[in-house]
């Protein structure tokens, strides 16, 4: 699933390759993917349209239109954004189509069929984005500000993580590497955590999440960049899917469980469990 490296990497790669094209046709092959507005509106609004810019927001992919307007992609679980040419066209799963002035085409491909895209104006744009939680790397995002929104509550520590409207870009694969660096069980509740384990998952939060950008993201099954390629980062993971073999750290087995209805990965052993409420454990270790 595309957390915070893989849309960012998707980001910059579309900097340096699509920003500056026009538009010159959309083709919407499935409508599901079309969330607002209409999808014969969607259609006409891009036609002619030139891209002057792109950015992430947590995990929204913005790309920015000399219109005014703003295409949002959402890629959920296995979109993927792939210019052709130099890309071999893909031969199934295309739910969309922007021919581009050159003679290239910017595809979404989904073979989940879960992403979403909307065509929004500023104040649409501001308003879809506003409940969502401050970026990793912002000035906002520090220790106290982790502690004051997450300190008080006794929720498990890695469901919280997920909550994009107090931490933007977290999945699943990433905060079982955070949870891991910073020595934390997963069912940990926020309220038992010391000033030292702050920090800790703070410090953790921001190099997990560095790390996955500069390897370029993580392909466990479904990600690729604009050009096609695998992320790298999957061959730094430790616990992520690591279920069954040994701890990096320690040795013993990486177990998986369910938390907060979450695939979740970690080390018993050197991943702290104090403070943790231990309910509705389902071990699983196939």
């Amino acid at each position: 699933m595309p957390e915070l490296p893989e849309v960012e990497t998707i980001k910059n790669d579309l900097r340096g390759l699509v920003v500056g094209s026009r538009i010159e046709r959309a083709e919407v092959r499935e409508p599901a993917l079309v969330e607002q507005p209409p999808q014969e509106e969607f259609v006409r609004r891009l036609g002619g349209a030139r891209v002057t810019g792109a950015r992430r927001r947590a995990k929204h992919l913005v790309v920015e239109l000399d219109t005014g307007e703003a295409l949002v992609f959402q890629l959920k679980i296995g979109g993927q954004l792939l210019l052709v040419p130099p890309v071999e066209e893909p031969e199934d799963s295309v739910m969309l189509v922007l021919s581009l002035d050159g003679g290239r085409r910017l595809l979404l491909r989904d073979q989940t069929g879960f992403s979403r895209a909307r065509l929004l104006g500023e104040k649409e744009l501001a308003e879809r984005l506003s409940g969502l939680g401050p970026e990793p790397f912002s000035e906002e995002f520090t220790v106290r500000y982790l502690k004051e929104r997450l300190g008080s509550r006794r929720a498990q520590i890695k469901p919280l993580l997920l909550d994009q409207s107090l931490i933007s870009g977290i999945g699943n694969i990433y905060a079982d590497e955070i949870l891991y660096d910073a020595r934390l069980s997963p069912r940990r509740r926020a309220s038992s955590l010391s000033e030292e384990e702050w920090e800790r998952l703070y410090a953790a939060i921001r190099s997990n999440l560095a790390a996955g950008i500069e390897h370029r993201g993580t392909t466990v099954r479904l990600y690729r960049d604009v050009l096609g390629r695998a992320g790298e980062h999957q061959n730094h993971l430790r616990v992520f899917e690591r279920h069954g073999g040994p701890c990096p750290r320690c040795g013993a087995e990486v177990v998986r469980e369910r938390v907060g209805g979450r695939p979740t990965h970690y080390c018993p052993r050197c991943q702290d469990g104090g403070g943790s409420a231990g309910d509705g454990v389902q071990l699983e270790l196939e």
